[in-house]
């Protein structure tokens, strides 16, 4: 974290720099070469990141779905658990050319989030060690929201698991398998539905998943941890709170987690994103 001084003096810099890139953009200019390869900034300006476009699907584009929640001090969060904190520490400088920062604080499974096997499992690994090829994965979605419409503590069966194969198709190995309740804008909902022990062995043993995932805040009803044991107990990782997993199809997207490397981290706030 930088204070006030630190960041005063690396807006003076940037300023100073800013200058350099001007007389490197005028040489430039004057001898062909164009702005934005000298300035070694996108053709839209400082800062500027061209937007994510990934290959063609038919005739279309592929559309990216962000299937995280902004993390906020408002978000629910397992009973027992502290909100998030984030407290401005420093604002330097005016709208367009200053700086800012802010403190923040977050237990490790706080909103959109992985739960590594080190999160149950004694010996299991930390997040920092989840394999860089599980995190991007065939997406799998399973709905059970009517039902736990009409009971919040349901979960997700074998049989549920043989009804959307046979509607369709048998689900690809390596795949994350995300829950689908209907819960997500009531996600503080600690018994909101879940996978039971049985449906997780299946996919995990049969059908060689590298995650399961959920829209409520567990894949476990409260009080209960089964479905936890079942998948970090294999080795795999779980993603909870899960946003707009009924704006992708059951099957056909993949999903890309971003999951952090805290050193020695039992789990932590992930970016996850679909590309359907």
């Amino acid at each position: 974290m930088c204070d006030d001084a630190i960041v005063l003096h690396a807006h003076e810099e940037s300023r100073r720099m800013s200058r350099r890139t001007a007389l490197r953009v005028a040489a430039g200019v004057a001898t062909g070469v164009s702005a934005s390869a000298v300035a070694g900034v996108g053709a839209a300006g400082v800062g500027w990141t061209a937007p994510f476009h990934a290959e063609p699907r038919g005739r279309g584009t592929t559309r990216i779905v962000d299937l995280t929640h902004p993390l906020s001090p408002s978000f629910p969060v397992w009973p027992g658990n502290p909100p998030m904190v984030s407290v401005p520490t420093s604002r330097v400088g005016d709208r367009d050319s200053g700086f800012a920062t802010n403190w923040v604080s977050f237990a490790e499974h706080t909103g959109t989030h992985v739960d590594a096997p080190a999160h149950k499992i004694g010996r299991g690994i930390t997040v920092d060690r989840i394999d860089p090829a599980h995190l991007v994965a065939p997406l799998v979605v399973i709905s059970i929201g009517a039902r736990a419409g009409q009971d919040p503590r349901t979960r997700l069966t074998d049989r549920d698991i043989d009804g959307w194969e046979s509607r369709n198709g048998r689900i690809p190995q390596g795949a994350l398998v995300a829950l689908h309740t209907g819960w997500q804008p009531r996600t503080g909902g600690a018994d909101a539905a879940g996978f039971s022990a049985d449906a997780v062995n299946l996919l995990v043993t049969e059908r060689g998943v590298v995650a399961i995932g959920t829209d409520t805040l567990s894949v476990d009803i409260r009080g209960e941890a089964a479905a936890h044991t079942a998948i970090l107990g294999a080795g795999r990782y779980v993603v909870e709170a899960m946003a707009a997993l009924d704006s992708v199809p059951p099957r056909g997207a993949t999903v890309m987690v971003g999951a952090p490397r805290f050193a020695g981290g039992s789990g932590g706030p992930a970016r996850v994103l679909a590309m359907v």
